[in-house]
Formats: structure tokens, sequence, C-alpha cells
């Protein structure tokens, strides 16, 4: 820049001479700086203009179908295909596509039935959002979006519901019938119910609740729901509550909830009655384990299928295999679509996938607690007990209020196996 300066010019004048070249300079580079951004906008909008809006290419039904193949489609759904279809029939109308031309306009085409559903078991099942939304090309917030869709048709179908016959003689005299088959030599007669209790871990529930220690089980240091449930022969759940939290002992909860109310007034027929393990009190419509090791064993017979059916829920659904993340006012309304897809299985006599069966000598009635598998004859009948009862302390004793004891009744169930003259089979060496 000196050069350009005059050497005859004073100090002032170089001094203003300097600045009036660094100003032109910044006024030029400021020019060319703009123009480069106008170009640069006017190319980018160019480009937009001469490529075409990419548009989902939503996934064919039945060619995904095919490619997965019959086996492989079981196990990703946990359903057969005709049961799929079956279980699609009762639910297509709450599910699909309302309005097909925004659908159409806004993604390229709608989610049909079919994909929402499969989305939904796949989901229950275990698999992961992510991995779920690339097979079936969808958005996050679709694919929520359908998820909950499908939980509440499930849940509000009528022919799903969950309830416990108490007003149906009829229906609890066929309830009753099976458990009496399932028995050896038909010994206990009168069993409506097995009833236990399960804790269903979860994550946290942080703000979404007042108190989130409630939620707490310091026993297993862990965060979950609990579950009561009554079953019936078959592993379905006839009966279940998960308003109560995991600290609840199980006597409590169940006595906190109207149906067992209702058993407290004696609206339950006084020829039936159900099976809980020794977390209960004892009473003529509650049948628990006492000193006598032969009953015992007819009562575990039967009351070992509310663990089974707890069992059986969780391996088919793996969705409970680890803690529920997903919103906490959402997570009973996940736990009650997977009771009433268990239900279905059951009614379908859909059988668990290899793969999901616990060890052969193990089988796990709560998540992490296994015990030794019972072991039955070539007709199904349990020939050597299985040990269900918990050992713990909030089991045994936890300084509740109960309800009050009435041991007649298994007195008298105790009578009969021991005027019968059988007892429980010596355990293998």
């Amino acid at each position: 820049m000196d050069y350009l300066l005059d050497s005859d010019c004073s100090s002032d004048e170089e001094e203003e001479l300097r600045n009036v070249i660094i100003a032109v300079v910044k006024r030029r580079r400021l020019m060319c700086a703009a123009a480069l951004a106008i170009c640069l906008e006017e190319e980018e909008n160019h480009s937009r203009e001469s490529s075409p809006r990419t548009i989902p290419t939503r996934k064919n039904w039945l060619e995904h179908v095919a490619q997965v193949g019959r086996r492989v489609f079981k196990k990703m759904y946990r359903l057969d295909l005709e049961n799929f279809n079956r279980l699609l029939g009762y639910i297509r109308d709450e599910i699909t596509t309302e309005n097909v031309e925004m659908a159409r306009r806004s993604s390229g085409s709608e989610v049909c039935a079919e994909v929402r559903l499969a989305m939904t078991l796949r989901y229950l099942a275990g698999g992961s959002m992510w991995d779920i939304r690339l097979i079936f090309d969808v958005s996050h917030d679709e694919f929520y979006r359908s998820v909950w869709r499908v939980v509440d048709a499930i849940n509000n179908y009528e022919g799903f519901k969950v309830v416990f016959p108490i007003d149906d003689v009829e229906k609890l005299s066929e309830i009753e019938s099976v458990f009496r088959s399932k028995s050896s030599h038909e010994m206990i007669t009168g069993c409506v119910g097995a009833i236990d209790g399960c804790l269903l871990w979860q994550k946290n529930p942080g703000i979404a609740v007042h108190n989130p220690n409630r939620y707490y089980c310091a026993r297993k240091e862990k965060h979950a729901l609990l579950l009561m449930a009554i079953v019936d022969a078959d592993r379905r759940i006839i009966f279940y509550d998960i308003s109560c939290t995991p600290s609840t002992h199980d006597s409590l909860a169940w006595d906190s909830t109207p149906l067992a109310q209702r058993f407290a007034a004696g609206d339950l027929c006084e020829r039936f009655f159900i099976f809980g393990d020794s977390a209960f009190v004892c009473t003529r419509s509650m049948i628990t384990p006492g000193n006598d090791t032969n009953f015992n064993y007819f009562l575990s017979e039967l009351r070992v299928n509310s663990e089974c059916a707890f069992g059986e829920m969780i391996r088919r659904w793996g969705i409970l295999w680890r803690p529920l993340e997903m919103e906490f006012s959402r997570r009973a309304d996940v736990i009650a679509c997977c009771i009433r897809l268990h239900n279905f299985c059951v009614d379908r006599r859909l059988s668990i996938e290899a793969e999901l069966m616990a060890d052969e000598d193990e089988i796990e009635i709560q998540p992490g607690r296994r015990v030794r598998a019972p072991r039955v004859n070539r007709d199904g009948q349990i020939v050597e007990n299985v040990q269900t009862n918990c050992t713990c302390i909030t089991c045994i004793g936890s300084g509740r209020d109960r309800a009050v004891p009435d041991k007649s009744r298994r007195k008298e169930l105790e009578a009969v196996v021991r005027n019968s003259g059988y007892c429980r089979p010596l355990p293998r060496r």
C-alpha cells in the first residue's frame, strides 16, 4: 500500500488516503462474497427443481410374506400366517387408514392394516423400533402411531375381554372340570383358578409419577410393575390386576382388588375356590399349602399353572425380557395387550418355538427366577413335585394387615387326600 502514497504527502494526508484504500478493498470483498452467495443459492434452487421429491416405497405385504417364509414368519411374529390373518380380522376396522388420499399425498402410500399389525407383533416380540422401521420403511412417528392403534384395538376388542366369571356358575363348572381332569386320580375337586404375582421390570418412571421410588423393588434392586393374575388349567389368564406397586405384599395386592372383595363377601359359589401359594391367607375361597406334604403335592400340580402361564407369556413376548422403556402411561397397556395375545395363543393351541423355550431341567416362572421343572409321565400327569413357593422374607411375612384365616376347607381337602390312600411319588435319586 505504501507505493500508492505520494512521498510529498504529509502524515495526515497519508493516513487519510490509507483509510480510503482499506475501505475500498473491504467493499469489493463484500461485493464478491455476496455475488458468490447468490450464485450458490441459485445453483441449489436449480438442483431442487430438477430432482423430483423422493417418495418412500412401502413394502408389499404379500412379497414380504413370501420372502420370509412360513417358518420364519412364525418366529418373527409369534403367530403363524393363518392365525395372524384371524387376529387381523378381529381388529382390521380399527387399524385401517381412514384418509387414504391424504396418506398418499404426504408419504406416497398408506400403511396397510397388515403392516400395522406386523410391526406391533414384532415390537412386542422384542424387535427394535429402528430395525422394524427399516423393514417396512415408515417414519418414527408413524411406527408408534401404528403400534398404539393396534395395542388399543386389541385391548378394546370385546372377544379378548379378560373377566373372571364369578357370576357364571356354568362357566366356573367348565373351568373346574378341566382342573379336576389334570389332577392325579382327579383328587382335587372345586378348583377354578390358580393365583400368583409376577414382577415385570421397567425403567425408572421419573417425573411421570409423583414418587418413582414407590415402583422400586429393593429386594431385586430394580423398578418394576406388579402383575397379579388368576389362570385356568389351560394357563389362560382369566383375571389380572396391575394397580399395586411392586413393594406390595401379594396378599395385600389381592385383597385390594374388587374381585377379592367379592370373594370375601361370599359371591363365589361355595363349592369353588382358587389355589395360591404361602404368600396368601388360607380361607374358604383361597386354599394355600399346609403341613400335609401329600396334599401339597396335589395342590402344586394345579397351582403350577400360574407360574407356567407367566413363563410362557414372557418367553413368547420378548418385550418383557428387558425393562419397559415406553411412556409410563403406556406400560400397563402393553402388559394388558401381551396378556390378551397370550390368551389368543392358548385358545388357538399355538406352541412356543423351541428356540424360545427354557432349559430342559428348569423353567422360568418369573424374570430371572428359575426353578426345577416338574416331571411328567406319558399321560401328562406330574410325577415329581415342583417347588414354586417364594422363600424370601417379603413373601413369608410382611407385617401387613391380612385377611382372617379360615383353614376349614383345606382340612377337608387334606382329609380327602388322606382317605384316598394316594401319596406323592418318591423323588428320583
